[in-house]
C-alpha cells in the first residue's frame, strides 16, 4: 500500500527547497512590493480622508460663522428699519400737529380780521343810519362829514364790547 521510498522522498524535498528558493527569489519579492505598495496606497487614501474631513469640518465653521454674521447683519438692518420708520412715523406725527396748529392760529387770524371789519362795517351802517335818523328828525340840512363827526363821537363813547 503505502510505502515510503527513500529515493523519492529525498528527490521531493530537494525539488520542494530548489522551488521555495526560486519561489522566494522571483514570487516572494513582488508580492511583497505589491503588499507594500497597496499598504502605502491606503495609508495616503487615509491620511487624504483625514485631510479632507479637516478641510470640510473648516468649511462647515467658516459657513456657520458667515452664516451667523449675515443673521447679525440682518438682524442690524432690521432694527435700523424699524428705527427709521418709528423716527420718520413720530416726523410725520410732529409735522401734521405742527401743520394743523399753523391752520388753526390762520383761521383765529383771519376770524379775528374778520370781525374787526365786520365791526367797522357795522359801525359805519350804524353810522349812515343815525345820521340819516337824526337828519330827519332835526330836520336840519347838516352836512355828511359834519353828522358822520358826531356819530363817531357818539359811538365811540359807547362801552366797546371785546371777545
Amino acid at each position: 500500500m503505502l510505502e515510503i521510498n527513500p529515493g523519492l522522498s529525498i528527490w521531493t524535498l530537494i525539488i520542494f527547497g530548489l522551488l521555495l528558493v526560486l519561489l522566494t527569489k522571483l514570487a516572494w519579492k513582488p508580492i511583497l512590493n505589491s503588499l507594500k505598495l497597496r499598504e502605502n496606497a491606503i495609508s495616503d487614501s487615509l491620511s487624504k480622508a483625514e485631510q479632507a474631513r479637516s478641510e470640510a469640518e473648516k468649511l462647515i465653521a467658516e459657513t456657520e460663522r458667515q452664516r451667523k454674521l449675515n443673521e447679525e447683519q440682518l438682524q442690524k438692518q432690521l432694527r435700523e428699519g424699524k428705527e427709521y420708520a418709528e423716527r420718520m412715523r413720530s416726523e410725520l406725527a410732529q409735522k401734521a400737529q405742527e401743520d394743523a396748529k399753523k391752520m388753526l392760529d390762520q383761521a383765529k387770524a383771519q376770524i379775528e380780521r374778520d370781525t374787526h371789519t365786520a365791526i367797522a362795517q357795522l359801525r359805519d351802517a350804524a353810522a349812515d343810519l343815525a345820521v340819516a335818523a337824526a337828519g330827519k328828525l332835526i330836520d336840519e340840512s347838516l352836512n355828511d362829514d359834519k353828522h358822520k363827526k358826531i356819530v363817531e363821537k357818539f359811538i365811540s363813547e359807547l362801552p366797546t364790547q371785546s371777545n
